[in-house]
Order: structure tokens, then sequence, then C-alpha cells
């Protein structure tokens, strides 16, 4: 009865890692890049509720459940640890043996992912390195699943690629090898679930100490060590209680209601979230617009423009008043919304205040950051505004050019190309990529 239980547990967790991979992908990133937020908001004393509830949804209830339940997060429905568990799935199928790391180097090599999360914390939060995100293994991943062949194609060439496939070769002979070692969003979790409620127990008394729960365990634990699992490594996956000769393990309430549950829970919070970010059509006003007593460099006008992101296309509507960007409007977009939220939120704002389509991508939504300045660059460049300007075939004022060098971004491309292309009117588009200053500029490639 017990083992036709255990195979019905597991069936409920794979089926729930299925449906996780294939309609949230990127929650991993999704969780990870919510704590960034929240961190990075409080250290700047930027903090608002109102600007970060969706975080803050997400990332109270994925704590909350994993202090009183356990890396069910981690266990049902992380996507990157059901690559990794496949990965070693199918590998055993071919060498059956599995590689054992001796116990001492285990202990330290687990202390990487503490020290990630620290370097993650200072370097990146708090001092803002600049770091290239094209470094990042689990956002190639995100890339890579997303199903957009052109943002495919963009991920390959970068380093983040190259460990990503590092990891998944270590994957072949270490099961879960970077959720045991490197995941510093597991490491998080590790801290939080150490004094969970939810426990595997062990009843001492019917254990032979065979080793067999221990050899199976995907983190590499010491089960029968102790009464119950109190390790925060445990990520709930249950594969101890499948292969317990004696039955000796147990949990209660049964491992296949809680991880449901928890995954039900965590992906609602997503769901939420995205129901009440800001509406598509969110402007910002033209009070932000640095007010000047000249002309601006701009033609007159509305223009529509459309720019290229991570899952489709973005489209939006710019209103040049007096030479200046007042009013930019996104009319519709096709990236994951939480990531767009993200970017628009800075991205608009940054541009009617400067003046200029040279903002830097916000970390964590690269892709949307760049998709909102490449529609409004082309927007600008374009004949399709629905006010067409008196003179000039674009949103360029042709009066004002001069000679000048700029810097334009392509996502689809990660090696360093030359670009010439009209900029009149101390503002000018490239063939691929935005440019400063008239004339001819030069336009710089660079992947995301």
């Amino acid at each position: 009865m017990r083992k036709k239980h255990s195979f019905t547990t597991q069936l409920i967790r794979h089926l729930i890692q299925a449906v996780g991979f294939i309609l949230l992908p990127g929650l991993f990133i999704t969780v990870f890049l919510a704590v960034g937020d929240i961190w990075t908001a409080v250290m700047k004393g930027s903090f608002s509720p109102d600007m970060l509830f969706p975080q803050i949804i997400l990332i109270f209830a994925v704590c909350l459940i994993t202090a009183l339940w356990g890396r069910f997060f981690c266990g049902f429905l992380c996507s990157f640890g059901m690559l990794q568990e496949l990965i070693f799935f199918f590998f055993r199928q071919v060498i059956p043996r599995k590689m054992q790391i001796a116990e001492k180097l285990d202990y330290v090599m687990k202390f990487l992912k503490y020290i990630i999360l620290i370097f993650i914390i200072i370097g990146l939060w708090i001092l803002a390195l600049p770091i290239d995100s094209s470094w990042n293994p689990w956002g190639v991943f995100g890339m890579l699943v997303s199903g957009n062949l052109s943002v495919v194609s963009a991920a390959i060439p970068t380093v983040g690629f190259v460990l990503l496939l590092a990891i998944c070769i270590s994957s072949l002979f270490v099961e879960r090898f970077f959720c045991r070692y490197l995941c510093p969003l597991g490491a998080l979790f590790a801290v939080i679930s150490k004094k969970r409620l939810y426990k595997i127990k062990c009843q001492r008394v019917s254990c032979v100490n065979c080793g067999l729960c221990t050899r199976t365990c995907s983190m590499g634990i010491h089960i029968p060590e102790k009464d119950a699992v109190v390790s925060g490594e445990c990520i709930q996956c249950m594969k101890c209680l499948a292969v317990c000769p004696k039955e000796s393990l147990s949990a209660s309430p049964s491992g296949a209601i809680a991880g449901t549950a928890a995954a039900a829970a965590i992906g609602g919070t997503v769901v939420v979230g995205s129901l009440i970010s800001f509406p598509v059509t969110e402007t910002v006003s033209d009070q932000q617009v640095i007010q000047e007593k000249e002309k601006g460099n701009y033609k007159d006008g509305v223009y529509t423009g459309v720019g290229k992101g991570f899952r489709g296309t973005t489209k939006v509507q710019v209103t040049v008043e007096n030479g200046y960007i007042s009013d930019i409007t996104v009319l519709s977009f096709e990236d994951d919304n939480e990531f767009f939220q993200k970017a628009q939120s800075v991205i608009i704002s940054e541009i009617i205040t400067t003046q200029i389509l040279d903002a830097n991508p916000v970390t964590g939504a690269t892709f949307s950051s760049n998709s909102i300045l490449d529609a409004v660059a082309d927007a600008l460049g374009s004949n399709s505004g629905t006010e067409q300007p008196a003179d000039g075939e674009n949103g360029y004022d042709s009066g004002q050019s001069g000679a000048g060098n700029g810097r334009g971004y392509d996502s689809e491309r990660s090696n360093e190309n030359k670009g010439n292309g009209p900029g009149a009117g101390g503002s000018g588009r490239g063939r691929h990529g935005r440019g400063r200053g008239g004339g001819s500029g030069k336009g710089r490639y660079r992947g995301r």
C-alpha cells in the first residue's frame, strides 16, 4: 500500500513539474528578481508598497509556504530543477551507476551557493557592478525555453550559455548539481525552511541503516541520522519514501496533497500579480518633461512604432509637442507581464525626462526594456504617425542637424558591427541602432 501511495505521489509531482515547465518556465527567475527588486528598493530608500505590490505578494507567499512546508517550490515547481532531473534520469538509463560525491567535499561545495547569493546581493543589488546579463545561466535558460527563435539564437553565443551547458553536463553525473551547489534562490530557501513544521520523519526502530534513502536523495542528504529530516537542503521530492524497504520514513499530510497545494498557491500568486499590474495603456504625463523655453529637436506630431521583445512585438504611440517627447503610450506588447511592467515603469519615464533614446535597460527585464526603446526610436524614425510633420520624413527636426557620433543596440546580435544612418536634429536612428548626434552615426550591436 505504501509503495502504491509513493508511486502516486511521484506521478503527481512530475505532472505538476510538467505543467509548471510549460506554463511558468521563468518562475525561478521571476521569484529571484522579485527578491532583488524589494532588496534594492529598501537599500535605496525608494521602497513603495504600491509599486512593488506584485513582488511583495509573490515573495510573501513563497517564503511563507517554504517556512511552513519546506522547499516544495524546488521539488515540485522549479523548471530548472526539472530539467536537471530529466538530464540525470536519461543518462542513468545509459550508465546505471550513480556518481557519489565524498561527504566532506559535498559539505564544502554546498557553501558555494551562499557565496553566490552574497555576491549577487552585494555586487549586483547594492554596488550595481556592471556585469553583463548574458553571463546569467538561468537567464539564458529562460531565453532558450521562450519559444522565440530569434531569442534562442541570441542566447547561444553568450557566456551564460556556456555556463548553462557546463551545469547540464555536471547534471549528467550529479543529480540536481545546480540546486545542490550553485542556486542562490536555493540558498535563501535553505535558510528559511530550516525550522519548517512539515518534515519527513524516520522511525529509528524499524530502520536498518541500509543507506538506500541517502543514495536516492536528489540533494545528497544523509537521511537516517536523526528522527526527522531537518536539513534545509531537503526539497520535499519524497523519493526517499518511495525506496525505503522497511517503510521507516513517513510524512503527513500526504506529500502529494502538500506539494499540489504549495504549487497551486505559488502559481496563483504569479497570476494574481499579473492581474493587478498597471494597465498596458499607462502613460507618463508631460509634466515630467524637463521644461525648456526653446523648441526641442523633434518634429511635432503623434507617431506609432514597433520594437522586438522577448516573446514578440511591442507597439507604442509617441506624442511630440513643441519639439519634445511629451507622452509615450504602450498600445500592445507580447512579453511576460511582470517583466514588461517592470521595464515600462522605468524606461518611459527616463525617455521623457532625458529626451534621449539611450536609456539603460532595466536589470531582469532587458528584452522588454529594449523593445520599448526600439519601438520609440522606430516611431520617431517612421511615417506612421497619425499626425504627419509639416516637413521632413520622420519625427526628427531636419533643420537642426549636425555631425556627431551615436551608438545603437540590436538585441539579436552579440558581436559588434557598425551601421550608418541619418542622425538629424541632435538625435538620429541608424540602420540597426539608435544614434545620438546628427549626420552619420556609428551604431554598436549589443546582445541582451
